[in-house]
């Protein structure tokens, strides 16, 4: 890994140039590395080429569903399917980032608040890399992970709080007891960020150009944000000419994304604690404080794109079809992605060239 001086200090990394052939020579290798240029601070230099050099989770799946687009309104529809991930979900983007970063500035025990799927993430890459995790979760959560965050050698504190207050818990619980904290917001935010931007990278090797629309289950807004990101970037290296619509998929139980912008208000608006409701199926979605909201509703107002609350049924329904048509095994919150594309195709009353990101795999819906 070699390390440029330069003003600001910039650290570029070139990362798997052979997965971004989209152009021959010299201009490809200069605009690669123009995509993987990262901003960071003096201190996080080692860090970063640390976890340049022992590479984050391997590349997703990403395939046609041709039998979905029969049966919905669809010209082509694409999944990229994070449930490929090692603990299978987009988390595991982000959580070996945050171990080696806390590796290297000297923690031995990481943690944060989470309803399942982020702490079972960082619990299994904390163990790999031998460090102590702490996962805080509100003990009314209802899913199926704890057990898994268990076996992978986390720690677990069950709080009588709702999610955002759990995560505001944490982040002063690490704070007093010097644990890292890889809590959403704040900030690691630019990291996340960073880890979700590799989502578009990965779309455009695999489908060799930029989809019209990109549609992405939302709740802190930080997944959507970074993949927006991502694709921004590679404009900017001249690795594409167009940027997606953006189309983010929440929960009618309430998300500050999606109010905000169903009110046309260019300013995220917080929802109170007793203004959403939380049901085992939209959980990973639900929310009435989104960390990232902020910069995924510009990502959405800036793409033209739209936004919009999805009820559990049609979670469900749309998480079977994607299993009985494409043999995928969804999150039924993630499903909410495919049911976000179909209504933008019939509002507009055409059939549409969409990218979904199935965030994550579960089969909830069978158990119902």
């Amino acid at each position: 890994m070699k390390i440029y001086n330069v003003p600001n200090v910039y650290f570029l990394a070139v990362v798997r140039v052979f997965e971004l052939i989209l152009v021959p020579g010299l201009t490809l290798c200069l605009n690669t590395i123009k995509f993987f240029s990262i901003k960071v601070k003096s201190q996080g230099i080692k860090e970063m080429e640390e976890c340049a050099e022992d590479e984050p989770p391997n590349k997703t799946p990403f395939f046609r569903a041709r039998k979905m687009e029969r049966v919905l309104n669809f010209k082509r529809l694409f999944v990229k399917y994070e449930g490929g991930g090692v603990t299978g979900t987009q988390k595991d983007r982000i959580s070996k980032y945050h171990v080696m970063r806390a590796r290297e500035l000297g923690f031995d025990t990481v943690s944060l608040g989470s309803c399942g799927n982020y702490g079972a993430s960082l619990a299994y890459f904390a163990g790999e890399y031998g460090m102590n995790s702490i996962i805080g979760v509100p003990s009314a959560y209802s899913g199926d992970r704890l057990s898994e965050i268990r076996s992978y050698g986390g720690d677990i504190l069950e709080l009588p709080m709702k999610y955002e207050e759990v995560v505001e818990y944490m982040r002063q619980k690490a704070a007093d007891e010097n644990w890292y904290d890889s809590n959403p917001g704040n900030s690691n935010s630019e990291l996340d960020f960073q880890g979700y931007s590799q989502i578009a990278s990965e779309i455009v090797s695999q489908l060799g150009r930029s989809p019209e629309f990109i549609s992405v289950p939302v709740g802190n807004g930080t997944t959507l944000t970074g993949i927006y990101k991502g694709f921004r970037l590679l404009r900017e290296a001249g690795l594409i000419d167009t940027l997606p619509r953006v189309i983010a998929a929440s929960t009618e139980g309430g998300n500050p994304v999606v109010r905000s912008w169903k009110k046309g208000q260019k300013k995220i608006e917080n929802l109170g604690p007793l203004d959403i409701r939380e049901t085992s199926i939209n959980e990973p979605l639900v929310s009435y404080v989104s960390y990232d909201g902020q910069a995924a509703l510009d990502s959405i107002y800036e793409s033209n794109g739209f936004a919009f609350e999805v009820p559990d049924t049609e979670m469900m329904r749309y998480s079977q079809l994607l299993m009985v048509h494409e043999n995928v095994d969804a999150l039924p919150a993630s499903s909410s992605a495919v049911v976000a594309a179909n209504r933008v195709a019939k509002m507009l009353n055409r059939k549409i060239d969409c990218v979904v990101i199935i965030t994550g795999k579960g089969k909830t819906w069978k158990m119902q």
